[in-house]
């Protein structure tokens, strides 16, 4: 009797995206485990997605693994039979992202990235959340057993509304807690391989209650190299995450923990590190923006090189690293029932931090084995720090209720509860453009009595 071989597949919707795709095809073509996986690459732009799917076979071809790679544009067709799905779509593509970051400013509003809080993430979690939850429903009817995974931002937004409206199993994932934990072992003079470390917190604002080697507590040396080497407000702009970084010093010293990850991420979270006078960013993060603006544009330059990668003209890269993106490894301990334990993922809260609502979606450590991903219960956060991250997960409640319903009202005051925005008036006249320029279709006919604002109010 001829053997069913049974191949695990993969689904990954938004496969145009230009950094994350090709990095988790180089992490699959190098995985023992998943040699012989099917890999459905899915991608509203049907030259995107053939261009990539081009660049994963060679990519595939030049490990010698027997991956295959297939372009689909209906995520319908390739869903049946899949084990693991991702998603890192950006509705509006790069376009969208600079109009979060440009209509606030219209307002005298200044934001280093604008993807997760701040109200460009407010509004980038109204044109989000939607068709995840509907990506999510297909995965319910067409792959019930899958896992989902969800890169695409604002992270706990969206995670939070594919779990709340479809009850699929996803959890979301972000690098950022890694790099700071690499970052602060650099200072720190400590092989990063040798720390362990514990965070907690949401996204983009996660704290770290812990970290040591196995015979050090390496937070009292912590402690004192950021006394030494922060520098205060107005400090010079530096790029890099690390002991050095005034914002998370600023806050390190208020709240007693050292936040995740970098300031360009933590310092929207609050209201007076960004500013609102003067074109020039406070505490160095002009910085911040210019990355965020630098890697906005840069689109167009990759999408050149991986044309070159799928036409043969140039080598695609070829090196594995699965540093940042864990995917394949917590995949590969669900379907090898190996024992992991993850630095971060993001998960409903269901008493993993006490002091936080119930169904906030967290960012905290987890177990993960065949039975799948657990969060590890890490207890109480500080009071102060728990009531930061509380205010915060419930305008996210807010935002995601405002988006699946498209109702005006709520989005207004998902906008007027965010820190950066200060008046009502200026959240009312940021949903009216972000409404005129298509970046949210409200329920009702656009006949709302807001009055356009110009300026700063």
């Amino acid at each position: 009797m001829r053997q069913i071989v049974t191949r695990d597949v993969f689904v990954l919707i938004g496969a145009g995206s230009t950094v994350f795709t090709p990095g988790l095809l180089r992490d699959l073509a190098t995985s023992e485990t998943f040699r012989e996986a099917e890999v459905r690459l899915v991608d509203v732009d049907r030259t995107a997605v053939e261009t990539m799917a081009a660049v994963g076979q060679r990519i595939v071809a030049a490990h010698g693994s027997g991956i295959t790679v297939s372009a689909h544009t209906d995520r319908r067709e390739a869903l049946p039979g899949a084990r693991f799905v991702t998603t890192t779509i950006a509705v509006g593509s790069a376009a969208g992202w600079r109009s979060d970051l440009d209509i606030p400013a219209r307002y005298g509003i200044k934001q280093t990235v604008g993807d997760s809080v701040g109200p460009g993430g407010v509004l980038r979690a109204l044109r989000h959340v939607p068709e995840l939850v509907a990506i999510a429903r297909d995965i319910a009817s067409l792959a019930p057993d899958a896992l989902m995974v969800n890169y695409s931002n604002p992270l706990s937004a969206n995670v939070r509304g594919i779990v709340d409206y479809t009850g699929v199993n996803a959890i979301g994932l972000c690098h950022g807690t890694m790099h700071t934990r690499s970052a602060l072992s650099s200072d720190l003079g400590v092989d990063p391989e040798l720390v362990t470390a514990t965070f907690a917190g949401l996204n983009h604002l996660c704290w770290l209650l812990d970290i040591r080697t196995a015979e050090t507590d390496l937070y009292p040396r912590l402690r004192q190299l950021v006394d030494e080497r922060a520098q205060g407000k107005d400090a010079a702009p530096n790029r890099s995450e690390g002991v050095h970084a005034p914002v998370s010093a600023d806050l390190f010293r208020t709240f007693g923990l050292y936040p995740a990850p970098g300031d360009r991420h933590v310092a929207e979270f609050f209201g007076d590190y960004l500013g609102n006078q003067g074109p020039v960013f406070e505490w160095g993060l002009d910085a911040g923006h210019d990355m965020t603006i630098e890697y906005i544009d840069e689109k167009d330059s990759l999408w050149e090189e991986l044309r070159a990668q799928a036409a043969g003209t140039a080598e695609p890269v070829v090196e594995a690293s699965q540093e940042a993106e864990r995917f394949v490894s917590i995949a590969e301990a669900i379907a090898s029932g190996r024992r992991d334990v993850e630095l971060a993922v993001n998960v409903p809260n269901h008493g993993a931090i006490e002091n936080l609502p119930l169904g906030a979606v967290v960012e905290v450590p987890a177990v993960v084995d065949a039975s799948g991903v657990s969060p590890v219960a890490i207890g109480r956060l500080p009071d102060g720090v728990a009531a930061v991250l509380s205010a915060r997960s419930l305008q996210q409640e807010l935002t995601v209720r405002a988006a699946m319903e498209r109702d005006i009202d709520l989005a207004v005051q998902a906008l007027a509860l965010d820190p950066l925005v200060p008046t009502t008036a200026i959240a009312r006249s940021i949903l009216t453009d972000a409404i005129d320029a298509g970046g949210f279709r409200p329920a009702a006919p656009h006949s709302h009595p807001y009055t356009k604002r110009s300026g700063a109010q």
